[in-house]
């Protein structure tokens, strides 16, 4: 069992742009990277808030095990195709900095909570879902999915708790904010880049 802090979930799913869940007593070979991934990113959090803080190279660290640019473009949807080349640029760019000032934001100061992989649903080739169950104060079974990919090596795109996935929630966001400023995507980029909206 791997240990974590509560609210990681939090933090994580800032992260991230669906699916049945089967048992696996133990990982298929290609499975064991996408349960490797997910314990990664448990391992790297806990370590990291041994300190109660996650600072901007420990969340680096921590996103560099997420799909960042592929979460980036799920959560502008359609609009990312009407991008010039320029604005494709400063938009992942403020992503980042976005995605690690969530990261960081979300992850300080949390309460100790105990996590297992329990299942590992395989969606095709390089594409599976991780389930954990996370045993937290609040919540002593609380399941969170992870889909992860292997594009190059796998990483994480989206989270789910509490039947929510974020990388979906995180784009009906995104478009709110663009259908408040008229489609501009500055405005959106603006936001990003101050590291919230």
């Amino acid at each position: 069992m791997t240990h974590l802090r509560y609210g990681m979930i939090a933090g994580l799913m800032t992260l991230s742009s669906a699916f049945a869940l089967t048992p696996a007593a133990s990982a298929a070979s290609g499975e064991e990277g996408a349960v490797e991934v997910v314990n990664d990113a448990v391992g790297q959090t806990m370590t990291a808030l041994e300190d109660q803080t996650i600072s901007q190279s420990e969340a680096s660290g921590i996103i560099d095990l997420v799909k960042v640019d592929r979460v980036a473009q799920f959560a502008l949807g359609k609009t990312w195709k009407t991008l010039n080349d320029d604005q494709k640029g400063r938009y992942i760019d403020a992503f980042h900095t976005y995605a690690n000032a969530q990261l960081q934001q979300h992850l300080s100061n949390l309460s100790v909570a105990d996590a297992e992989v329990t299942d590992v649903t395989t969606r095709g080739e390089g594409d599976a879902i991780v389930t954990t169950k996370v045993a937290t104060e609040d919540n002593p079974n609380e399941s969170v999915s992870w889909r992860v990919i292997d594009e190059g090596g796998w990483g994480i795109v989206d989270i789910q708790v509490q039947d929510v996935w974020f990388a979906i929630q995180q784009r009906e966001q995104f478009q709110a904010v663009l259908d408040q400023n008229n489609g501009d995507i500055d405005a959106l980029i603006e936001k990003l880049s101050a590291g919230s909206l």
